[in-house]
């Protein structure tokens, strides 16, 4: 009886919109490096150390314990129809410890984000922005949060904090695609609601440049498995 139910609720889908309907997967897997971890000093704090701490573990290059890379950027190319871009969403970009949090952040076009202050000290958010309005203010403790502007053009930003210089920075990546994700901490990712296709995924990593690589989705799931390797500088 179920089986019967669907196949009408599929035809009566076929009927309707003339097309028979499109399902979608989802990409996910694991961004890795393809050497062996580097070793990478810390980088010793010169103030606030009461907050910022002695010294901190670089930002630039984060890895687990079997080399699954942190904060990759991924995007998929290409995308026609499905979901839309969620401008709505609730952001937010958060100091803690004298540390950026997210360290890459992805931000809708026509989005706003809102910028925290969870220290007691001073910080100062500085965005190197070239298409969108800058920013460029100090936020004491006593301005726990304010709302950026909305960012209106598709662009890498670079970030950072001029009281505490080397050592917050952080990245905004303002995109118009639905698509773009940040690797977690063991370096994995998924992007769902990917309409059946051939694409063109991007990586892109602060510390490792940018690779590209294909991906079909049929009626189902994909997994992508990517290995980053550092580029020569030009």
């Amino acid at each position: 009886m179920k089986k019967s139910l669907v196949l009408v609720v599929v035809w009566a889908i076929i009927v309707v919109f003339g097309a028979s309907p499109v399902f979608a997967g989802s990409v996910s897997g694991t961004i890795k490096l393809g050497i062996a971890a580097p070793s990478m000093a810390p980088i010793k704090v010169d103030k606030d150390q009461e907050v910022c701490g002695k010294e901190r573990v670089s930002d630039k290059l984060i890895l687990s314990g079997d080399n699954g890379i942190a904060n990759a950027m991924i995007t998929i190319k290409g995308v026609t129809g499905g979901k839309k871009l969620d401008t709505a969403k609730k952001i937010e970009f958060v100091q803690e410890k004298c540390q950026f949090k997210p360290h890459v952040l992805v931000i809708p076009k026509g989005a706003e984000i809102d910028i925290v202050n969870n220290d007691p000290i001073t910080h100062n958010i500085h965005t190197f922005a070239r298409k969108n309005q800058s920013i460029n203010k100090a936020q004491p403790a006593s301005l726990k949060r304010f709302t950026s502007p909305k960012f209106t053009e598709v662009e890498q930003i670079k970030v950072q904090c001029d009281i505490h210089r080397g050592l917050m920075s952080a990245w905004f990546f303002v995109t118009d695609s639905p698509y773009t994700v940040v690797s977690d901490a063991s370096g994995k990712f998924n992007i769902t609601d990917v309409p059946p296709g051939t694409y063109e995924v991007e990586i892109w990593h602060e510390a490792l440049g940018k690779q590209t690589e294909k991906v079909t989705v049929a009626a189902g799931d994909a997994t992508l498995n990517v290995s980053l390797m550092p580029q020569a500088k030009k």
